[in-house]
């Protein structure tokens, strides 16, 4: 009898680890602070600080909205980047969340977002432009703005990128640019030495930290677009002049849970080469 009392007192101890395990993995959001060199940054960008938010999947991930807001405003960034997928495919609009977070978003510092796929699953689109920009985010699809001496460039989801045919593209001159795209796997499109102008940092997500991931190796199981292992799932990527950063996101979609592999909220300081 002292046995079996035992293994229960050993099962629940471990069904309660577990759920505790879970719990964390899937609200504790995580802050990556990354700094990456940018050629020709003028020196007045030195120190420019961005806030890079993608995935939140509301309105099931609506909780986190108060920690999103009082994490960034911690941080003191410049401006807020948003890649995708803030609203999920089964969320009705407008009782999702979205309004308070872009309007809170947008209290705290200059704001631009583009779509993700789950803004078109939806079937939402223009109701989710119009309420960012009712709430002065910038909705950046298939454009470029210039801010603070930075061309800021957007696509829509799943776009791929042509310079020449994105509005505002003939005013950025020689500034640094970066860019907003949700799909990482398109990387080798955004940077490919085709396009006469290459944006120095992409950023994205979309990939979910690989859902699942991998302790010591930290690699991820599967992402949507990349299938299994995927390459880019988490955090800053180098290439030749290049450099992406692909946030975890912060919400869960059509897998609930995640696993080693808590939400990612990356901010990204810029530094001169």
């Amino acid at each position: 009898m002292n046995k079996k009392r035992k293994i229960i007192k050993l099962m629940l101890i471990l069904m309660l680890s577990i759920s505790i395990y879970c719990f964390i993995q899937n609200t504790w959001i995580q802050m990556e602070n990354i700094k990456i060199r940018v050629r020709n940054l003028p020196s007045k960008l030195v120190g420019f600080k961005i806030a890079h938010i993608s995935d939140v999947h509301l309105r099931k991930n609506e909780k986190n909205i108060d920690t999103i807001i009082k994490k960034i405003k911690q941080e003191n960034v410049d401006i807020i980047l948003i890649t995708g997928d803030i609203i999920d495919k089964r969320a009705v609009i407008e009782n999702s969340g979205l309004n308070k977070l872009s309007k809170e978003l947008s209290q705290i510092a200059p704001t631009f977002a583009v779509t993700g796929n789950h803004e078109f699953w939806n079937g939402s689109v223009e109701k989710w432009k119009k309420i960012l920009e009712e709430n002065n985010v910038e909705v950046m699809d298939d454009k470029v703005v210039v801010y603070e001496g930075i061309a800021i460039a957007g696509l829509s989801d799943n776009s791929h990128y042509k310079p020449d045919e994105l509005e505002g593209i003939e005013d950025i001159e020689d500034m640094p640019m970066i860019l907003l795209a949700h799909r990482p796997e398109l990387i080798e499109d955004y940077i490919s030495t085709s396009n006469k102008i290459i944006p120095h940092i992409i950023f994205c997500g979309h990939a979910h930290g690989g859902q699942f991931r991998i302790p010591i190796l930290n690699k991820g199981i599967v992402a949507p677009g990349q299938g299994m292992f995927p390459k880019y799932t988490s955090g800053l990527y180098k290439f030749d002049k290049n450099a992406m950063i692909v946030s975890r996101g912060i919400g869960n979609s059509i897998i609930p849970v995640r696993i080693h592999n808590r939400p990612h909220l990356p901010i990204v300081e810029l530094l001169n080469q």
